[in-house]
């Protein structure tokens, strides 16, 4: 089969430019390599009880956070100026051996972009999550799932997606993972962009929906579609950057039955509103964001943080807290802070440290989770 598809994909390409629809590229397309590393070496305290009977996890006082992408990325621009490009990030953290999903590609897609804005398709989060933003940080972030790496929360609600994408842990919200998806960006117009996205399948497979590539609509959920928009601007030595998003995914029509997106026999449905503010150095930062229905938990989460930098140096605070309703499961509270500095200590390599605390409870099972850690690390970007 892809002997064929490769074949008949050739086949396509080679009358384009026989017909003369596409005009020739001065070079042949550029591959460039780039990504990011954190290594981050912590101490402190955690306590952890599940509540339901079962024993407490006794975790050691001191710990070490690897975690890293190589970006493949591979650019050409035409001589009627349209660029076509892809991107194909490879995890450093994908093996299950390390304690990773097996997800050894993270995201790969393909681009077109030109005056008439960018299409995207491949495996890539919604324009609604790419165009969102959150309070600053620095050092650590909270607003994701690193929190739990530091300090691990046993028990509690379920949530698809292992609460990276649910307002759990996150504002970031999303249908899910990384899905094979189309996404338009128009040109960004007085400040203003908007962003559009469409995922037939809805699987959570973190590379796309492959075998096969459509949704089963009795198990999964299916025909997800995000939009996006965000609003740039400096007025006056102040930097504004507001953010707003929608996502929705059909539910399958067997309520409960996606294994890996459970639902309850709801459509999915999430908002998100986020806001930056720069002047002078500092960095006001918030956002909210809400799960109305469809997975296994429900809820709703708000973030708000204050940097400063100045040179080489950074520091930030910032504060998350959510609280989601599970299927069966009652109620999560989380409440996350973080407080951080670094250093810049040269191009793409920046030192950072700070301290982290988490309190998480879960009415369901009494479940309680706490602690405060501290963290020394390097951050690289090349």
């Amino acid at each position: 089969m892809k002997k064929l598809l490769y074949g008949s994909t050739a086949l396509v390409t080679a009358g384009a430019f026989a017909s003369g629809t596409a005009m020739a590229a001065e070079e042949a397309i550029k591959v460039t390599v780039g990504g990011y590393m954190n290594q981050f070496f912590t101490f402190g305290d955690v306590d952890n009880s599940p509540g339901d009977g079962s024993p407490s996890t006794d975790r050691n006082a001191t710990g070490f956070f690897s975690d890293g992408e190589i970006h493949f990325k591979g650019e050409t621009t035409l001589d009627n100026g349209i660029t076509f490009g892809f991107q194909v990030q490879l995890e450093a953290f994908g093996s299950s051996a390390r304690g990773g999903t097996g997800d050894v590609i993270d995201e790969d897609y393909a681009y077109i972009r030109g005056s008439f804005g960018n299409i995207r398709a491949g495996s890539e989060n919604s324009a609604a999550y790419l165009m969102h933003y959150a309070a600053p940080y620095v050092g650590a972030p909270i607003n994701s799932g690193w929190v739990t790496t530091f300090i691990p929360d046993d028990g509690g609600a379920q949530t698809g997606g292992g609460g990276f994408r649910s307002p759990r842990l996150s504002t970031f919200l999303d249908f899910n993972n990384d899905e094979n998806v189309i996404t338009y960006f128009t040109p960004r117009f007085s400040g203003f962009q908007l962003g559009a996205t469409y995922a037939p399948t809805v699987s959570e497979s973190g590379d796309g929906a492959n075998f096969p590539v459509e949704a089963d609509k009795d198990t999964e959920f299916h025909n997800g579609f995000a939009v996006g928009v965000n609003f740039v601007e400096s007025f006056s030595g102040v930097d504004v950057a507001v953010a707003g998003g929608y996502r929705f995914a059909e539910a399958p029509n067997t309520p409960g039955a996606a294994s890996n997106l459970p639902g309850k026999g709801d459509d999915l449905e999430q908002f998100s509103t986020g806001v930056n503010l720069g002047w002078g150095g500092f960095t006001l930062g918030g956002s909210y964001a809400k799960e109305k229905s469809g997975r296994a938990t429900d809820g709703d989460a708000w973030d708000v943080g204050l940097s400063y930098g100045t040179g080489p140096w950074a520091v930030g605070i910032t504060y998350f807290q959510s609280e989601v309703t599970g299927s069966g499961t009652g109620d999560d509270e989380k409440q996350n802070a973080n407080i951080g500095v670094s250093y810049a200590v040269g191009p793409g390599i920046t030192a950072a440290a700070g301290a982290l605390w988490n309190d998480t409870e879960s009415s369901n099972s009494g479940g309680e989770s706490d602690g405060i850690v501290g963290y020394v690390g390097l951050s690289y970007s090349f």
